[in-house]
């Protein structure tokens, strides 16, 4: 049999079960927080059995992973046809959107402080955590720097300190005022953070 046939004979149950455990932790973590997403509330939630559970996802640090990436989506990369600052503005409006949902600043707090939290971390959590690190950063990171390479003079071309200047003062936002960052905001975190480099 190939791998094609055996592929095409997998057993439904097994997309239907990962499906129904990732919905209940998606859920959970939108609803709570980490904290919220355990192994008993994920199985009593989805109908799906421990010994299932266990399958899919081996240990609570990669079930965490699995929900924050379908959770978290990719930003939208800005119209192509706009000017650099519009572009950059485009895609600070995106992030704020983003971050102003809970979820997301969940993400970000989690991930900066996993060796502080007392979630399990042996060589392949720290794996896994690694890996969902890097995706995050390279899908929140990577349209900023094709439109900042723009913005930037090539001396000051420092693209992570540049999108920390930009994001940096939304998160702050989100977390100390619990407030959305509204358009006027951004515009003035884009503008100041233009006219710095003029």
């Amino acid at each position: 049999m190939s791998a094609r046939q055996f592929a095409d004979r997998r057993d439904p149950r097994l997309d239907r079960s990962r499906s129904a455990i990732l919905s209940a932790a998606v859920a959970l973590l939108s609803e709570g927080g980490v904290r919220q997403v355990t192994i008993e509330a994920v199985t009593a939630r989805s109908g799906v059995a421990r010994s299932t559970l266990y399958r899919h996802f081996p240990t609570s640090v990669e079930l965490l992973a699995a929900a924050f990436q379908e959770l978290l989506p990719p930003l939208g990369l800005p119209d192509p046809d706009a000017t650099p600052r519009d572009r950059l503005l485009q895609l600070v409006l995106a992030q704020a959107e983003q971050i102003d949902q809970a979820p997301t600043v969940a993400a970000v707090v989690w991930l900066s402080t996993l060796g502080l939290s007392g979630v399990p971390s042996g060589a392949e959590d720290q794996s896994r955590l690694s890996a969902l690190r890097e995706h995050v950063v390279e899908r929140y990171r990577g349209p900023f720097e094709a439109v900042l390479a723009e913005c930037l003079p090539s001396s000051e071309r420092d693209i992570d300190v540049a999108a920390a200047q930009l994001v940096g003062p939304l998160l702050f936002n989100a977390l100390v005022t619990g407030r959305p960052s509204d358009r006027g905001f951004c515009v003035r975190i884009v503008d100041d953070f233009l006219a710095g480099r003029r």
